[in-house]
């Protein structure tokens, strides 16, 4: 049999060349939109997307109930869950067409009510998948995910493409989000080969919902705190500057996504697989927050020191405004994958109940900092949320502290020299004033040097994971060379 390592290692392998694909691809194909369109169209897509992401946290917390059983898993579950998830779909379309005119008088623009209805039909497509994800993680295979999203991702592109450039403005982003899941659920259904009985468990139900609720009612908060912000810059300025924020907080939380995803997507079934092993639970955490540093720290202050040359080339100079936004929103998810390795354990061991606390708690910071920056401005917005995610990488290191003895002080020491290496990276980086003519190789150049810098910091200090990868990429080398 496959060893943990190996099996791990092949499963983050799927796992972020899928992200690399699929994220990256989907953001870029999103950008040439967002370029073509301009930022109120933009904005008018931004508005919406709240409500989408409410119903995957709706939808979510059974397929996270399945993981977490883990091998454990049943027929009886699979098929409870599969109904409940529709029956949960309908119900919330239901509520979102109905509360589609609200919506668009709430933002002062009538056409968003037919937009959102189209739009919100997602919410059937995702809860037919919710079960079929979680069989395939369940048995950490992400090699048919890869393959469902590459081509999805493709041939929504191409329709959203072909749209944009016929001229169907902000339709094209519909479509896209639209065509790419319906394409992934097709392509799932034939992969797993998993059929619903015509069997509802009661107890099932009980013994999922009493682990997912707290999952879903957490995640539900967490979407309305973190687009609490969109929403009040609809609601009191315009909906171009709603396309500024959405568009920085985008490319930002994709790029954290990326890394946090593909780190928790993998390990939070392995974590839930071991969780009665004590002792190899924690070790595979506290290596966790490590990788997760080691990996999130250069790459999103890496982008926020060069935001004002990646907006230029991808956006161009109508988007330009969006540079700053761009730069607070990525330091402020510097501990995003972090916190995420915090909350994942909690939900390993079957805590679902502290991750809602947690959430819970975080709720009058979160609104007190909106409600009071949103009077000055987008940027002030912005810069606050590197504040408040401080905060809350302590509020989400608290029970974690007391179930395993490695909080937030223990973890900062650990993770020390990936601060340091990318706040010196960010300076040499903003210090650097030499003029390219072609912005793609100034961006290129300035990627290079803070590589540069980055590694070297690590390799002076010597430090214990940098020099591990070192190793494993030297004997990688001299394998391939002696093939």
């Amino acid at each position: 049999m496959m060893g943990t390592k190996q099996k791990l290692l092949r499963s983050m392998s799927w796992s972020l060349l899928d992200k690399l694909i699929n994220q990256v691809g989907f953001m870029f194909v999103s950008l040439y939109i967002a370029r073509i369109i301009g930022p109120a169209s933009y904005g008018m897509i931004g508005l919406l997307t709240i409500f989408v992401t409410l119903s995957e946290c709706i939808l979510s917390g059974f397929s996270q109930a399945l993981v977490q059983k883990s091998y454990e898993v049943t027929e009886d579950d699979c098929s409870t869950a599969f109904y409940i998830n529709l029956i949960w779909a309908c119900l919330f379309y239901i509520i979102l067409y109905c509360s589609a005119p609200y919506i668009a008088q709430f933002y002062k623009l009538p056409e968003l009510t037919f937009v959102a209805r189209v739009l919100f039909l997602v919410v059937f497509v995702n809860s037919l998948m919710v079960v079929f994800r979680a069989k395939l993680i369940i048995n950490l295979d992400f090699k048919g995910q890869a393959f469902a999203a590459t081509f999805a991702s493709i041939l929504s592109a191409i329709l959203a493409i072909y749209l944009v450039n016929s001229g169907y403005g902000y339709w094209a982003i519909v479509a896209i989000i639209l065509s790419k899941q319906i394409i992934i659920l097709i392509f799932l259904f034939f992969y797993t080969k998993w059929y619903p009985s015509w069997r509802f468990s009661k107890r099932s139900f009980i013994s999922l919902f009493q682990f997912g609720s707290y999952l879903m009612f957490a995640g539900i908060i967490a979407t309305i705190m973190n687009n609490l912000s969109i929403m009040l810059i609809g609601r009191f300025f315009n909906v171009t500057q709603v396309g500024y924020f959405a568009q920085a907080n985008n490319m930002s939380s994709q790029l954290s996504e990326l890394i946090g995803s593909t780190l928790q997507g993998v390990t939070y079934p392995l974590m839930a697989s071991v969780k009665k092993e004590r002792e190899r639970l924690i070790f595979i955490y506290k290596k966790l927050i490590s990788l997760a540093s080691f990996i999130s720290f250069p790459l999103l202050v890496g982008l926020a020191a060069i935001a004002d040359e990646v907006i230029l080339l991808l956006l161009g100079k109508e988007w330009q405004s969006v540079a700053p936004l761009l730069t607070a929103l990525c330091l402020s998810m510097v501990a995003t994958p972090i916190s995420g390795v915090n909350m994942n354990i909690l939900k390993a061991i079957g805590r679902s109940d502290l991750f809602l606390k947690i959430d819970l708690i975080k709720i009058p910071m979160i609104l007190i900092a909106i409600i009071g920056s949103i009077p000055f401005g987008i940027n002030v917005l912005a810069y606050t949320m590197i504040f408040t995610s401080i905060i809350a990488f302590f509020i989400n290191t608290y029970y974690p502290n007391k179930l395993f003895d490695f909080g937030a002080v223990k973890q900062l020491k650990v993770v020390k020299n990936y601060i340091i290496g990318a706040l010196i990276m960010f300076l040499v980086l903003k210090l650097i004033a030499i003029s390219i003519n072609y912005l793609i190789l100034l961006i290129l150049f300035k990627v290079l040097i803070g590589a540069i810098v980055y590694m070297l910091f690590l390799w002076v200090v010597k430090d214990k994971l940098f020099i591990e990868c070192l190793s494993e990429v030297s004997r990688l080398a001299k394998k391939m060379m002696n093939k």
